[in-house]
């Protein structure tokens, strides 16, 4: 029997009494053995994986949802369903140009593969929207792009030291490049955003459940 997958590590925890087993074998989404007898189907194998002092424990996967944020995703740029770097710029720039009001241009959510390593650069924005800050929130809303106005908004610069739990992708002479990954580097930018009011809240709901 061939294993699609038999992943060798320094512990596999199985949740039960039993010792730790030091491999596991697995096939269509199943378990076919651990221990010695996933070993012994690594030569016939289509993929072996050695994590060496790594850990493998069972997980699930923690479906659940943001309404409050779907619903705020339609007062910006639609982006959500754009399928390259180049389409969201567009939207960016359109929307803007049809909301000279908006002090802060703020969208979700796009695609972070869109970009190689998921590291957007501010200055694709800059090109539809130089004199505005830009906020885009990436679809697992741990990331955020920004534009180089919304960084000097924010103070972000080389000179800013990484946050605690976060960190600002930068080019290689120390300057932002225009990502920020997780809650305390987002902030750094998210934190100067006008508030929304009561009323569009109670609107972003509103909307969320007509989705």
């Amino acid at each position: 029997m061939t294993a699609a997958t038999l992943v060798f590590l320094g512990t596999v925890r199985t949740g039960s009494d039993a010792p730790a087993a030091t491999a596991l074998a697995v096939r269509d989404g199943r378990v076919l053995a651990l221990g010695d007898g996933a070993r012994a189907l690594a030569r016939t194998a289509d993929e072996v994986i050695d994590t060496g002092d790594g850990l493998l424990m069972a997980a699930f996967g923690d479906g659940h949802a943001h309404p409050l944020f779907g619903g705020l995703e339609t007062f910006g740029p639609q982006i959500k369903e754009l399928d390259s770097v180049e389409a969201i710029v567009a939207e960016v720039g359109r929307w803007a140009r049809r909301h000279p009001e908006a002090q802060w241009i703020v969208g979700a959510s796009y695609d972070p593969a869109l970009a190689p390593d998921g590291e957007f650069d501010a200055r694709w924005l800059d090109a539809a929207v130089p004199d505005r800050p830009v906020v885009l929130r990436a679809h697992d809303y741990h990331t955020v792009w920004c534009n180089t106005e919304a960084l000097r908004r924010a103070g972000v610069t080389e000179a800013t030291p990484e946050p605690r739990l976060g960190w600002i992708v930068r080019r290689a002479d120390g300057t932002p490049l225009g990502t920020l990954r997780e809650w305390h580097a987002c902030d750094l930018v998210l934190d100067q955003v006008p508030a929304r009011d009561e009323d569009e809240l109670v609107e972003a709901i509103r909307r969320a459940g007509q989705a």
